[in-house]
Order: C-alpha cells, then structure tokens, then sequence
C-alpha cells in the first residue's frame, strides 16, 4: 500500500499513514496524534473505537436518506460511511483547513457522484450561518472538531449548542465527539450545555472513562425526541469492536453526575 507524501503546514503536520496500528486502510496522523482511519476500499470498516460508537448512533437516527451535517472532516471516515448505508443521503461537510481537506481528497477520493458537499469554514460561523438562514432539515449533526487533543472553546459552547439545535429537523440527533483527556472540563460543559437545550441525552463511552480512570472519548447524543438507548446498547453489545473496548450506554440521573451540574427543568 502506496503512503503518500506528508503535508506540512504552518500550522500542522499531516500524514496518511497505512501501517499505524490498523488492519487495512489508512490512519490520519496530525501531529503524532492519529485523528481517523478510513478504508478508501470498504467505506464499511471502522476501526476506530469511537467511529464505530457513532455509527450504532447513526443506525438509530430516522429516515431512509438521513441528512447528515459534519464540523470536522478529518478523513472523511464517516461521510463515506454513511454514503455506503444510504447513497442518497444528502451531506455537508465543514473543515477550517482548506489544505487538509484538499490532501484527503486528493489521495482518498470520495465515490464518484456521491451527493457529499465539501464547504472550507469554521464549525462555530456556519453554524451561525445556517442557523440565521432559518435552516432547520438536518437529521443528523456530527461535531467533531478539535484543535490538537481539545476541542476549541467556541465549540462548547450553551449558545453554539443552542445555534446547533435550531438546525435539526424533526427527529434530529446532535452527535458530538468529546476527548475526555487533557481538559475533562471541556466534556462536562458540552453535556451540561446539551442536558440544558435538549430533552433527550444520553452518553456512549467506556466505563473507565465515565469513572475519569483514564482519558478517552465520550459521546454526547442528543434531541429533541426519544433516543432508542436500547437499541444502540444492543448495537454495541453484537459489535466485536465494542465489547472489546467496554461501550457503555448512560441516561438517566448518571449524566447529571458526570457533567457536573444539575440539571434545570
């Protein structure tokens, strides 16, 4: 397998690496951090722990052609697998670096003719955007951004959430990736923004996590309508991958300890 040439920026260091602790497939590495993984030949194979908590989110969320926001592009891992389970699913994309998104596509292509827009911004301002234009027809939103192991802090926001929420259709679900490491804090106030602006929350990370024992990512899921935590607990449970990393699906009185915050009815 072909690795292509490292992308160095003033800002950041980039690599598609296909030999970093993986099974097939490609590892984007910034700054020695691995970001995503992504299997240009089987959009199907994620390998990543928390990717593939995402996907028994996305095996929940309604609709046939589901509409798909993503802040953050990284590798494109979860665009093109949402692309494999529903072709027609419409999708916007929204990546701050411009020469990061064009280095993925450029060595991994997305499908052909798949209805996947890609859109050079910050996460906070089109969000804004969207949210000023009245544009409320996404069923699924996916914040995944960060700033070397943190997320930045106008993404974390109750008013960015608030922003966020005004975006979702009927039935929507907000998704965001949390990496409870460096700033544990940081993952606190994105559950306490999204337990204050949407009735229906629920957390998918591993027990060691949730006990603040060792760093790692936490999965915040949220909306305005019932979550089928159930379902996504059985997900977990038949997913090889997921039991071998100890998924656990938390609602219920539990978030309000882990965020830190009561909640306000």
């Amino acid at each position: 397998m072909e690795t292509p040439p490292i992308l160095e920026t003033a800002a950041f260091r980039a690599e598609l690496q296909p030999d970093r602790g993986t099974n097939g497939g490609y590892s984007l590495v910034i700054d020695d951090i691995t970001q995503s993984h992504v299997n240009p030949d089987d959009p199907m194979d994620l390998q990543l722990p928390y990717v593939r908590r995402i996907a028994a989110v996305l095996a929940v969320v309604p609709g046939e052609a589901p509409s798909a926001l993503h802040l953050g592009a990284g590798a494109l891992t979860l665009p093109r697998y949402l692309h494999a389970l529903h072709p027609s699913s419409r999708q916007r994309v929204v990546e701050l670096h411009p020469e990061l998104l064009d280095y993925v596509t450029r060595h991994l292509p997305l499908p052909d003719g798949a209805p996947i827009e890609l859109a050079i911004g910050d996460a906070r301002a089109e969000v804004r955007r969207l949210s000023g234009d009245g544009d409320a027809r996404w069923d699924l939103v996916v914040v995944d951004v960060f700033a070397g192991g943190t997320a930045p802090r106008h993404v974390t926001t109750v008013e960015f959430f608030a922003e966020l929420a005004s975006l979702l259709a009927p039935g929507g679900v907000v998704v965001v990736n949390c990496l409870n490491g460096a700033e544990p804090r940081v993952t606190g106030d994105t559950l306490a923004a999204m337990l204050d602006l949407l009735p229906h929350v629920l957390v998918i990370s591993s027990e060691a996590v949730l006990s603040r024992v060792s760093p790692g990512n936490t999965i915040i899921v949220g909306s305005r309508h019932p979550l089928d935590a159930e379902s996504i607990a059985q997900w977990l449970a038949i997913d090889p991958f997921s039991v071998a990393t100890g998924a656990t699906v938390v609602d219920g009185p539990r978030l309000e300890e882990f965020a830190g915050t009561p909640r306000h009815d």
